[in-house]
């Protein structure tokens, strides 16, 4: 599936059915300010999980690779270490700038267009005569603590926690902006937030770990062969243990979000924009896992029958994860597309 398919396809959701972004029920008064909302609304969306799943994958990360790798010693990544901590310095301010965006796309097309967003006023309704507006007062609390802990000049244990932490309620708070929010206050909205939130938990952790991951395997080109490939196969086997345990989450919460769009009648999701883009996603994460399966099954244990001359398989894995982490930021793409597509009815 291209990126210029998944375009297509999103476009197509987006004519098929009034436009609604996220909570906001108002259509834009014109078909120009309807195209500029939608990709508005795309971008920041898109912009945004990326840098949320990043605070939190990114930062998860470190706590299963276990204390000895994040030191200088032996077996050490002292540099992935470092380059994760510029990554998520870098991406608690684009959190930030994108979830401000989103607020103001979501604010755009409730008030018919940009033009009511630079008005204090309505931004007061939003905030405080608005169903939503609480959780939004939350979000914005978070991003600035992000902010806050990422200037601190210590960059310790307590440090990737703080971020964890902030980026996990970012994730969870997400459910009441989009369709997770429609299901009320009773048990069936909870159960609806809850799949919501384990579905973006567990899909954080697999995609948000991924470019730690990267940077792990390209410091491995510094110590010698037989090093490097015990440790490379170290750190895959316990990056490996938790995509196994978030991959299972990921699917089960992914089909009972489906079921809950749809209220359980999943043939309403053919021939309609909602189902083409979901399906797109349905493929994008199906080409995830079967990387991912790949390179546990088969990648791995060859490397680890590689003996010295594993320096090889450890260059294709490299490869193989940048492939995965470049399909993780497409599936992020459409979700943030299926968001702002309207459900079937």
């Amino acid at each position: 599936m291209s990126i210029f398919q998944i375009l297509v396809l999103a476009a197509a959701a987006a004519e098929e059915a009034p436009f609604q972004a996220d909570m906001g029920s108002m259509p834009p008064e014109s078909g120009d300010g309807f195209i500029t909302i939608f990709h508005f609304l795309f971008l920041a969306r898109w912009i945004h999980f990326a840098a949320v799943f990043i605070l939190f994958g990114s930062s998860f990360f470190w706590f299963y690779m276990g204390h000895e790798r994040s030191e200088s010693g032996l077996g050490g990544l002292p540099r992935a270490l470092r380059a994760t901590k510029i990554l998520l310095c870098v991406a608690a301010p684009i959190a930030a700038i994108s979830g401000v965006a989103w607020l103001a796309g979501i604010l755009a097309n409730m008030t018919s267009g940009f033009s009511n967003v630079v008005d204090l006023e309505t931004w007061r309704l939003f905030f405080f005569e608005t169903q939503f507006g609480p959780v939004s007062i939350v979000r914005l609390a978070l991003l600035a603590a992000a902010i806050v802990v990422v200037a601190l000049p210590w960059r310790n244990r307590a440090w990737f926690s703080a971020l964890l932490h902030i980026g996990a309620f970012l994730l969870i708070t997400q459910a009441w902006l989009g369709h997770a929010a429609e299901g009320g206050a009773g048990l069936y909205g909870t159960v609806m937030i809850t799949a919501y939130c384990v579905h973006a938990l567990a899909a954080a952790a697999w995609v948000g770990g991924l470019p730690p991951l990267l940077f792990a395997l390209v410091e491995q080109r510094r110590f010698n062969p037989h090093d490097a490939r015990d440790w490379t196969l170290d750190i895959l086997s316990r990056y490996s243990l938790m995509a196994m345990a978030a991959v299972p989450l990921i699917v089960l919460s992914g089909i009972a979000n489906a079921a809950f769009r749809v209220a359980g009648a999943f043939d309403k999701l053919f021939y309609t924009g909602y189902g083409d883009v979901l399906f797109a996603k349905v493929g994008v994460v199906a080409l995830m896992l079967g990387l991912a399966a790949f390179n546990r099954f088969v990648a791995m244990p060859r490397l680890r029958a590689a003996s010295l001359k594993g320096m090889g398989q450890i260059n294709r894995l490299r490869v193989s994860v940048a492939c995965e982490l470049a399909l993780g930021a497409l599936v992020l793409a459409v979700a943030a597309v299926l968001g702002i597509t309207p459900p079937p009815q």
